[in-house]
């Protein structure tokens, strides 16, 4: 892809205002961002490995902060449910044709604002609820980087 300076600026804005969302919320700049960043260039497969790096640099800021407060042997359980279907979702990245992808990340996209609206939180109450949701959360993580809502609901659970 080649961009033209306005391009360019938009691009950095769209990572500066990510940049405060994943700021703000500890998360979800991916889930924000990758959206506009898909107006300004549609190729999925070129903005993934920029965000991942980006999402990679800023929570390693983020967990050497708080290394000390993290459940490794839940880390370590949860792990086991989210990194096969992550490697599904990269496989179909990796393989779907683009506009697939790009309604499958707009359909995420939608799916949260609509929760957003209706105030509607995503949680978990019971233990297949919690596998069901780290399944799902992989999985859109491997294909958009944007399931971190459906993970962070279930360890929310853990956690607070």
């Amino acid at each position: 892809m080649t961009f033209d300076n306005a391009e360019l600026v938009l691009v950095g804005l769209i990572f500066l205002w990510a940049g405060f969302v994943r700021t703000g919320l500890g998360f979800g700049g991916a889930a924000l961002g990758l959206p506009l960043m898909l107006l300004v260039g549609a190729t999925p497969v070129y903005w993934l490995p920029i965000i991942g790096i980006h999402l990679l640099f800023f929570s390693s800021l983020t967990l050497v902060k708080s290394l000390k407060k993290v459940d490794w042997p839940y880390l370590k359980r949860s792990l086991l449910w989210i990194i096969p279907p992550t490697l599904v979702g990269v496989a179909g990245l990796l393989s779907l044709p683009d506009d697939v992808i790009v309604v499958f990340i707009y359909s995420i996209t939608i799916f949260y604002a609509i929760t957003w609206i209706f105030n509607t939180k995503i949680t978990s109450h019971s233990p297949w609820v919690d596998k069901l949701l780290l399944i799902l959360g992989g999985y859109v993580a491997g294909t958009s980087l944007t399931g971190a809502p459906l993970i962070v609901a279930v360890y929310m659970r853990h956690i607070a």
